[in-house]
């Protein structure tokens, strides 16, 4: 298997939006279309897509799609500490698990995030996802903390 990385583009969107339903947060097109919009608007943000040059050419059944995943890198800047990467987002179709796509997406990320002058990156990853653990453990992330994400929805009204 062949895998370019390249930005995302807005055309991705539809096969992006597919992923984001296979990472557990199933999203439309128009949705990725407008996230990505705002988020090309900011330069302390980056989407990358992993290509499979060899499918593509290929439209025969059983191949793999021609966006094998994403991965999504992005600025945090806090009060108490410097800025650093933060790895927001990663999935690799399920067909193409185990193929080294994950990797070469997060090393795209860590490239991007050392040509912005980053000098960490971090990634947080939900308990559940063991197979994730064993792959950021893999390319030397470590665990540094264990937390709770805790949420609650805010109604926002017009005028205020």
């Amino acid at each position: 298997m062949s895998v370019r990385v390249r930005a995302m583009t807005a055309a991705d969107g539809e096969r992006v939006a597919a992923l984001c339903g296979q990472l557990g947060y199933p999203s439309t097109p128009a949705e990725v279309a407008a996230r990505f919009e705002a988020l090309a608007a900011r330069p302390a943000n980056a989407v990358f897509v992993a290509e499979d040059d060899e499918s593509r050419a290929s439209s025969g059944a059983g191949t793999l799609p021609a966006i094998l995943g994403w991965v999504y890198v992005h600025e945090e800047l806090m009060l108490e500490c410097g800025p650093f990467a933060d790895l927001g987002g990663l999935v690799v179709h399920d067909a193409a698990r185990g193929r080294g796509v994950g990797r070469v997406l997060v090393e795209a990320a860590e490239r991007w995030a050392v040509a912005h002058g980053y000098a960490e990156m971090r990634v947080r990853s939900n308990v559940v996802r063991k197979g994730a653990h064993a792959f950021y453990r893999h390319l030397g992330y470590e665990i540094v903390k264990t937390q709770l994400n805790f949420r609650k929805p805010l109604s926002c009204r017009e005028g205020q």
